[in-house]
């Protein structure tokens, strides 16, 4: 029996959208296991279902019919439904994608389990959510040693096609040897990040920056050397002659050629955004030794929230 466009609404209207059973089967699951969450938190865009602020995770429990589990292979399957409902089933995929992506360009794992996943194999969505917490752990474990920060400073041409790139050859002992990158060094006690930038591009080259933009930083992670940041500059003008550089060979290398030369394989994540204008980025490089194990990131801050103040509305005095 065919159902009236009145009864399917009725009925799909009346779906609950939270607290749903397969998201409080999936609670259950975690609180046995002690693992403390939020609901729907306001604070986290997207409002995930679960979020695990101490790792950045965020959880999302999906039905199969209103988030779109194979939704264009079934979607001629759901014509009873009619266009407003299919409508609807869409934009929830397209709000799903954005979700994902805003959130990891805030530094959040997503994990998405489909309904049938939960109550299927519980216990494998379990190991995945705990599996994830271990990986988030030990990476925060490895930030908390850094005890080195550096600058790496990329400078531009007048003509703004090439940057300044160091070939370190000279140095002895050097962890860089062989490898071409931006200018810089660490930061010595007292000294902020900007005076290190002004001062590494001065002895290294002899160029006096004149303007320069803060590209954000990346967290260098060596399981087999000291952990450090390093915060990345970019010189768009500078004044002085190029000198001679005792640590290496300087020269002008032309923007598309430079992932052609060898590198650290973590760099070549970051200098894609070397031309960004926008908000400074945050990346985590994981190493052991000389192999890069992952790359996290860009992330991004989420914009802060402003209250709207309410306007005071004079009032009026009544006349005698």
């Amino acid at each position: 029996m065919k159902r009236s466009p009145e009864l399917i609404h009725k009925t799909m209207s009346a779906i609950r959208g939270k607290n749903t059973g397969i998201e409080r089967k999936l609670r259950k699951a975690l609180t046995e296991e002690g693992i403390r969450y939020r609901l729907y938190s306001p604070h986290v865009f997207g409002h995930p279902d679960l979020c695990l602020p101490a790792y950045k995770i965020a959880i999302f429990c999906d039905s199969e019919f209103w988030h779109g589990y194979h939704f264009e292979k079934n979607v001629s399957s759901l014509a009873e439904y009619g266009d407003f409902w299919i409508g609807k089933i869409r934009r929830n995929i397209a709000r799903d994608e954005l979700v994902n992506k805003t959130l990891q360009e805030q530094g959040y794992t997503v994990l998405r389990f489909w309904g049938k996943q939960i109550e299927k194999d519980i216990e494998g969505v379990k190991k995945s959510i705990l599996e994830t917490i271990e990986k988030r752990k030990e990476v925060e474990r490895r930030r908390s040693l850094i005890e080195g920060r550096t600058t790496l400073v990329y400078v531009e041409s007048e003509d703004r096609s090439s940057y300044l790139l160091l070939h370190r050859t000279k140095k002895q002992h050097d962890p860089n040897e062989g490898k071409w990158i931006g200018v810089g060094g660490h930061i010595e006690n007292g000294e902020s990040p900007l005076a290190c930038m002004k001062r590494e591009v001065y002895e290294e080259t002899g160029l006096n920056v004149r303007k320069h933009r803060y590209l954000g930083y990346c967290d260098f992670l060596n399981d087999a050397c000291p952990a450090e940041r390093m915060y990345l500059y970019r010189v768009e003008s500078f004044e002085g002659n190029l000198k001679e550089c005792d640590e290496g060979e300087l020269r002008w290398v032309k923007k598309e050629e430079m992932l052609d030369l060898p590198m650290w394989e973590g760099d070549r994540a970051f200098l894609p955004y070397l031309e960004t204008n926008g908000k400074p980025f945050r990346f985590t490089l994981l190493y052991h030794g000389d192999l890069l194990q992952s790359v996290e990131g860009p992330f991004f801050d989420a914009p802060k929230k402003t209250k709207k103040r309410k306007k005071k509305t004079k009032k009026k005095s009544r006349s005698i």
